[in-house]
């Protein structure tokens, strides 16, 4: 399979659904959203402490919910019935997402695990490696996308990367990000690296992958970074020009 002829380029990608006030991202009704628009979706996997992965991208409930506590010390009981935003969707685990959107436009797994590697990337595994629907893959950590390398080869992987805070990762792990070091023993398919920090050298070097970018809000943003990428991954809208 030729990638550059693939779903990963041919098609904006929505971030955690296509979303809106009354649609936040990660719920049912962003990915029906997104899905009446024939857009990939890109959701994202994070494991609570009882191992149920849910969509949820921030180490704090507090920061979509009218809850607190970290992800990674909660059980499912204690998140189920926390809605997002101020309304009444609530937080989504991932096979459920999984099996909504299905069959019906491809699926990109963004996976948050800072923890240890291997039974989180398992169970992802587990839920996507029957279905017909394109799947692929993608995180900033690359012992998660050296799992799908050495396991799962046949799931499309990439590596999300950027000019990270250093606080985000370490000083030394956010540098070795941002310049893409650790493409040699996670080996990607594709980068996704941070619009705004587009174009740069260490990612030109890898051009014969596709580039996509994400972070991109509004349309000049998409304008702005088409010119340096293959792909984007758009915030709450579809580009139209």
């Amino acid at each position: 399979m030729d990638i550059f002829e693939s779903w990963i380029v041919n098609a904006p990608i929505v971030r955690y659904g296509l979303t809106t006030e009354a649609y936040p991202e990660n719920t049912i009704a962003a990915y029906d959203n997104a899905i009446k628009q024939n857009c990939p979706i890109l959701i994202c996997a994070q494991s609570l402490d009882d191992e149920t992965i849910i969509c949820f991208p921030y180490k704090n409930v507090s920061a979509l919910t009218n809850g607190d506590g970290y992800v990674q010390t909660l059980k499912f009981d204690d998140i189920k019935d926390l809605t997002i935003l101020e309304t009444e969707h609530k937080i989504v685990k991932l096979e459920d997402a999984i099996k909504f959107i299905k069959n019906k436009v491809p699926i990109m797994i963004n996976i948050f695990n800072e923890g240890k590697v291997g039974k989180m990337e398992s169970e992802i595994f587990n839920l996507v490696k029957d279905l017909k629907t394109p799947v692929a893959i993608v995180s900033a950590n690359p012992e998660s996308v050296k799992w799908f390398k050495d396991n799962a080869p046949q799931v499309i992987r990439g590596i999300k990367s950027g000019k990270f805070e250093a606080k985000t990762y370490g000083s030394y792990k956010t540098k070795k990000l941002a310049k893409l070091k650790y493409n040699k023993i996670c080996e990607p398919d594709f980068i996704m690296y941070n619009a705004c920090d587009l174009p740069n050298r260490f990612v030109k070097k890898f051009n014969y992958m596709p580039i996509i970018a994400y972070n991109i809000k509004t349309e000049q943003e998409y304008l702005e970074a088409v010119k340096h990428c293959d792909n984007v991954v758009c915030s709450g809208f579809i580009p139209q020009i």
